[in-house]
């Protein structure tokens, strides 16, 4: 039962004093501060997170106590409830029509504002009420012209993702051009508000994918760039279209649709290719919780040679939410680097003081802080690998999974199999038969391996369209065999779906090969139980290979270009050259 259903059935929901809330009462309503969402209702209160709400100037709580509570008789609701009855009576005077157009657009901007800004993903931004006037003094100015707000509908009733991502690049670009203190301000904000509109010609089914793309969905998503360009050219934007065309370029022509270098591209276009990798990355979705904000960061530090560098230690520190292994200036001049950021409260980390090699914790009052970027000590792929294999045979399943997700973010799906899995396991087996490792422990590490795996292999069969299928002839009993799930996997990766069959009857192998138009069964057997590696038949071939053969197929595709080989043809080439040898 969840704490909302426990609280309606034993607990008295009370709006108290922040002074009359005490630690382990429960959060009845979110908490917002100046429009920012600073705690979610059903939070457990603690003495630190009342004293950082107090310091936020946050003077009343919505709790849930119980029923027989002494603290019920201080509930200021009971009091209030009647003040507002009149409050807003003289204010609902009859408006004409510019009145109610302002009154709609003002009406979008709050609501939508409520949807993204969180002090888990903004930080200091918007700290300030005045921060949050001026912001939406923009927006208000920008869609004075209708035919924008009517562009921005469009975009709205198409995708409401993509309509909320863009209002989310509009706020944190609008303050990060401020804090930066570029000169047109309003220009570029209105730039950052449509840099998406091109999604509009974008199928919907393909912007509502609960999947990674395929190359040929993606081709068709890239498009929105220069669409957008084109669509805010026909509507009279010219000013701002580059901004639509160009946000998905990167340094050194890696980006796309114009393969730009880092001198074709403006400073309101670098500003933006960071603000919108990072609200993507934060984002919310109904199948994607997002990154949180350090993450997310880390992501953007790894890729760094993609973006404006200055740029990106100037966003942290307009954030004020500097990720793990930042290395940082606080505020009395001592450096520091960052060690642990904490989740509700991320823009007081701990730090580790590099000087005097001691750790502490940032202190409520912001008497100490972090005042300045220095640099950002990214971890190479081998060294999260490393602390991945290290909690996989501490069986820390929720820690190893905070890794996995780290070292898959951009790999190619069989680059997950042959460089993460492959070479976990044969590290597990060589600690099992080398080193002796306790067998117990090795079993529960292969369950969790292994559990990985099979939610990848889920994964992959619910996102590859498949096009072909084929037989694999495998014993039932052989095929929870770790090098066969991943064999399943490429297979899946390569839109082809296997077939499994036993190697009992000749005559049913041939009947299915011939059901799946197919003119090779592939037999894979724990060691060879026949002296020849191919034979012919009427409906086909059959071609016979051990585990270790399988093994070392897998071994030899480290390395190659991930979309550039058939699994298929690369058995068959393992076993034809083997032979001509």
């Amino acid at each position: 039962m969840s704490i909302t259903n426990v609280a309606e059935n034993m607990l008295r929901k009370v709006t108290l004093s922040i002074d009359e809330v005490e630690a382990n009462d429960i959060l009845a309503e979110d908490i917002f501060s100046e429009y920012r969402l600073l705690a979610k209702k059903d939070l457990v209160l603690t003495e630190r997170i009342i004293a950082l709400l107090k310091l936020r100037k946050v003077d009343e709580l919505s709790v849930y106590l119980p029923t027989d509570s002494v603290r019920i008789v201080h509930d200021l609701s009971v009091q209030r409830s009647k003040d507002y009855e009149d409050l807003f009576a003289p204010l609902m005077d009859k408006r004409d029509e510019t009145d109610e157009y302002k009154e709609k657009v003002s009406h979008l901007f709050m609501t939508t504002l409520e949807n993204v800004v969180h002090e888990l993903r903004y930080g200091q931004i918007l700290k300030s009420i005045q921060d949050t006037a001026y912001v939406r003094g923009i927006f208000e100015k920008v869609l004075e012209k209708k035919h924008r707000y009517e562009l921005l509908m469009r975009l709205k009733e198409w995708d409401e993702y993509s309509f909320v991502h863009s209002f989310d690049v509009f706020v944190l670009g609008t303050i990060f051009a401020r804090y930066l203190g570029l000169m047109d301000i309003e220009t570029l904000a209105r730039g950052y508000l449509f840099h998406d509109i091109g999604k509009v010609f974008i199928p919907q089914e393909i912007l509502n994918l609960k999947r990674k793309l395929s190359e040929d969905e993606f081709d068709i998503v890239k498009t929105h760039t220069t669409k957008g360009y084109e669509l805010l050219i026909e509507n009279g934007e010219e000013d701002i279209s580059y901004l639509a065309r160009d946000h998905h370029e990167r340094f050194a022509g890696q980006g796309y649709p114009n393969q730009l270098c880092e001198d074709d591209m403006c400073e309101g276009v670098q500003i933006l290719q960071i603000i919108d990798v990072y609200s993507a990355m934060t984002s919310k979705r109904v199948y994607h919780s997002g990154y949180a904000a350090t993450d997310a960061l880390a992501v953007l530090y790894r890729d760094r040679h993609l973006y404006n560098e200055k740029f990106m230690h100037n966003f942290v520190e307009c954030l004020g939410i500097y990720p793990v292994n930042s290395v940082v200036q606080l505020s009395d001049n001592r450096s520091a680097q960052v060690e642990l950021v904490y989740d509700l409260f991320p823009t007081l980390p701990k730090v580790k003081l590099l000087d005097e090699q001691k750790s502490m914790i940032l202190p409520l009052n912001y008497s100490v802080k972090i005042s300045k970027m220095i640099d950002y000590r990214t971890n190479s792929f081998e060294e999260i690998f490393n602390l991945f294999i290290e909690q996989l045979i501490r069986c820390d399943e929720n820690s190893l999974r905070v890794y996995f997700k780290k070292l898959i973010d951009h790999l190619h799906p069989k680059e997950i199999v042959l460089k993460i899995f492959l070479p976990a396991f044969r590290i597990l087996r060589l600690l099992t038969r080398e080193i002796q490792t306790d067998m117990t422990k090795y079993r529960n590490s292969i369950n969790i391996l292994q559990k990985l795996l099979e939610e990848q292999i889920n994964i992959l069969y619910m996102d590859y369209q498949h096009e072909k299928t084929t037989v694999l002839v495998v014993e039932t009993s052989l095929r929870e065999n770790f090098f066969i799930k991943l064999v399943q996997s490429i297979l899946y990766i390569d839109k082809i779906v296997p077939f499994f069959i036993n190697p009992d009857d000749d005559q049913r192998i041939s009947q299915l090969m011939e059901h799946c138009n197919v003119n090779v069964a592939y037999f894979i057997e724990d060691k060879l139980t026949i002296d020849k590696r191919v034979r012919p038949m009427r409906e086909g071939t059959f071609l016979y290979y051990t585990l270790v053969d399988i093994e070392e197929i897998l071994i030899s595709l480290v390395g190659m270009s991930m979309k550039r080989f058939s699994f298929e043809e690369k058995m068959q080439e393992r076993l034809f050259s083997s032979l001509k040898t």
